[in-house]
C-alpha cells in the first residue's frame, strides 16, 4: 500500500510549535483514563448493565457508559481544568480553571506513559504555558467525549465497540485517540502531524474506483423516519461498489477506514462525539472528510461523506440522489 502524505486542514496553518505540544500533551495524558475505562468496560460487559433506553428502544445506554464517562471526565478536569468538555451522557461542562500553566499535579506524573507516535515525547512539554483563552469565559480547548461508541453492540457482546476522545478548536477537530478495547488497539492523530496505530502510521487505502472499494455505513436511531433515503442509500452503494458492510459503531468504522480496511464511510445524523476525534485520524491519515456538497465536514452537519480520497468525488457523484429525498436538508 503506498504511503499518502497526511491531508491538510485549514487550521493546520495556525497551528504553531506550541499549540501542537499543548495537543501532544492532552492526548498523552487521556490515553492511561482511556485504557483504565477500557479495562473497566471489559470487567463490565457480561454482567449486569443496567441498560436503559433514551431518545428511544434502539438508543440505549448503560451502567457502562456512565462509569467510562466519569473516568475520563475526572482525569481531563485532574489535568486540564481550563478546558471544556462535551460528552455524550452528561452533556457539556465548562471548564473549572483558568490556570494558565498546564504543568500542575497531574495523574500522569511519576507515570510511564508510551510515546504513540508523536513527534514529541511525554514530556515535551513541560514548562509550556497553556494556551489562553479565546474570549472571557471561553475554553480554547474542547474535550468531545463518547465512552462508549458501539452501545447496542456492547450490550449484545460484540468487541465492536471503541472509546473515543476529540479535541476541538472551535469547529475544527485538531486531535483525536480512540482506543478499541476488546483489542487494545489505540489510534491517535494530531492535526498537520500524521495518524498512528499503537505508535505506527497509518494511512488510508490507494484503492480506485468505487468499483473496487469496500464502504461502510450506519443508520441513525430515528430509522423509521428516513427508511427511504437509508434504503436508496444502501442500494445505490451497492450497485457502485464492491461491498457495503455496517460494525455498528462509527469509530470503528473510522479508524478501519484511516488504515485503509475499509475505502468509505457515509452516514447520517452523527453526534459530535462520534466523529470530533475520527475525522482527525482520518484526514491525518491521507483520506478525505465531507458533506454531500464537498464542503469540509464539521460537527453538526447532517451527512458525513468519510473516503481515502481517491474516490471522493466519485462517492458524492453516486449518492447526490439522497439530496433529492431529502430537500429540506443540506447533505
Amino acid at each position: 500500500m503506498k504511503a499518502r502524505a497526511p491531508a491538510a486542514l485549514p487550521v493546520v496553518a495556525s497551528l504553531k510549535t506550541e499549540s501542537v505540544q499543548s495537543l501532544e500533551n492532552r492526548i498523552q495524558r487521556i490515553i492511561p483514563a482511556m485504557q483504565q475505562s477500557a479495562e473497566r468496560l471489559r470487567q463490565l460487559q457480561h454482567g449486569d448493565l443496567q441498560v436503559s433506553s433514551k431518545s428511544n428502544p434502539r438508543d440505549l445506554v448503560t451502567r457502562a457508559d456512565r462509569e467510562s464517562e466519569e473516568l475520563l471526565i475526572a482525569a481531563i478536569q485532574s489535568d486540564f481544568p481550563q478546558d471544556s468538555i462535551l460528552a455524550e451522557e452528561s452533556g457539556a461542562t465548562a471548564a473549572i480553571s483558568h490556570n494558565t500553566s498546564e504543568n500542575h499535579g497531574s495523574r500522569s506524573e511519576g507515570k510511564e506513559v508510551s510515546n504513540m507516535g508523536f513527534a514529541g515525547s511525554e514530556d515535551s512539554e513541560k514548562g509550556t504555558p497553556a494556551a489562553k483563552n479565546t474570549s472571557p469565559g471561553e475554553s480554547r480547548y474542547q474535550w468531545v467525549l463518547d465512552p462508549l461508541d458501539g452501545t447496542v453492540n456492547y450490550t449484545h457482546g460484540s468487541p465492536q465497540y471503541a472509546i473515543s476522545a476529540g479535541l476541538m478548536e472551535q469547529d475544527q477537530c485538531v486531535a483525536g485517540a480512540i482506543l478499541h478495547p476488546a483489542t487494545g488497539d489505540l489510534y491517535t492523530a494530531i492535526a498537520g502531524k500524521g495518524a498512528f496505530k499503537n505508535g505506527k502510521p497509518i494511512h488510508v487505502s490507494s484503492r480506485d474506483p468505487l468499483s473496487q472499494c469496500l464502504v461502510v455505513t450506519g443508520f441513525p436511531y430515528s430509522r423509521q423516519e428516513f427508511l427511504e433515503t437509508l434504503l436508496t442509500g444502501i442500494k445505490l452503494t451497492l450497485q457502485n461498489a464492491r461491498g457495503l458492510r455496517r460494525t455498528g459503531a462509527c469509530c470503528v468504522d473510522l479508524t478501519y477506514l484511516a488504515e485503509g480496511i475499509f475505502d468509505a464511510h457515509y452516514e447520517f445524523f452523527l453526534k459530535p462525539w462520534d466523529t470530533a476525534a475520527a475525522t482527525c485520524i482520518v484526514r491525518e491519515a491521507g483520506g478525505s472528510v465531507t458533506n454531500l456538497a464537498g464542503d469540509e465536514y464539521v460537527p453538526g452537519m447532517t451527512l458525513l461523506l468519510a473516503s481515502n480520497g481517491s474516490i471522493q468525488n466519485e462517492l458524492r457523484e453516486v449518492l447526490k440522489p439522497l439530496q433529492e429525498l431529502m430537500p429540506d436538508s443540506t447533505l
